[in-house]
Formats: C-alpha cells, sequence, structure tokens
C-alpha cells in the first residue's frame, strides 16, 4: 500500500509541476499594465512639476485639468497634434510648457496624463 500511495503522489506531482510552468507565461502580460502605470505616473509626476501651474487653475485659458468639456475638442485632433502643442507652444502656453529640460517622451507621458483625466 506504501508503494501504491507513493506512486501516486508521483503521478500528483507532475500534474501540480504544470500548473506552475504555466504561471510564468502570464508573467509578461502583467508586465504590461505596469509599464502602462509607470508610464502614467511618470506623466503625472512631470504634470505636477511643470504643467499644474496653469492647468490646475485654468490660468491664462489652459483647460483644467479633468475638464472633459474643455478637453474634448483637444483629444478630437488626436495625440499627435496635441504634442506638437506642447512641443511648439500654444496661445500663452510656452514652448514644451515650460519644461525645457523634458524629453519628447516626457512630454507625451505629461501629454497623455491630462488627456486620460479629461476623457
Amino acid at each position: 500500500m506504501l508503494l501504491g500511495t507513493g506512486c501516486s503522489e508521483k503521478e500528483a506531482t507532475p500534474t501540480q509541476e504544470a500548473a506552475p510552468a504555466q504561471a510564468p507565461t502570464e508573467t509578461p502580460a502583467a508586465d504590461k499594465p505596469a509599464d502602462t502605470q509607470t508610464a502614467s505616473a511618470d506623466g503625472q509626476k512631470i504634470y505636477q512639476k511643470s504643467c499644474q501651474a496653469c492647468h490646475a487653475s485654468g490660468a491664462a485659458g489652459a483647460p483644467k485639468l479633468g475638464d472633459k468639456d474643455a478637453w474634448a475638442p483637444r483629444i478630437a485632433k488626436g495625440n499627435d497634434a496635441l504634442l506638437l502643442s506642447v512641443k511648439n507652444g500654444l496661445k500663452a502656453m510656452p514652448p514644451k510648457g515650460a519644461c525645457m529640460s523634458c524629453s519628447e517622451d516626457e512630454l507625451r507621458a505629461a501629454m497623455e496624463y491630462m488627456v486620460g483625466q479629461g476623457s
């Protein structure tokens, strides 16, 4: 009987090992949301550092963060057009929103964060 029990345990072990082997396959998919969350967090940090002075209060006509009505026509133009406005400046907003040290990727992250709040 002990041999029968021992064989049963050995048969159960490969079945149990198969399930953990599938877990690493799922891990890369879980990394994608983490990357998205990291980009969003970076965008929020850049917004707080360089954008909120105008976009929190609506100073000089800047669309307020989270104001869906103000952001709707801007979002309708698409992210590429929005990014050009950020890079070149628009009306009272200076080029790069005065974040001269920001890379294009950082500007995009801030813009995407703001668009996400306004959509």
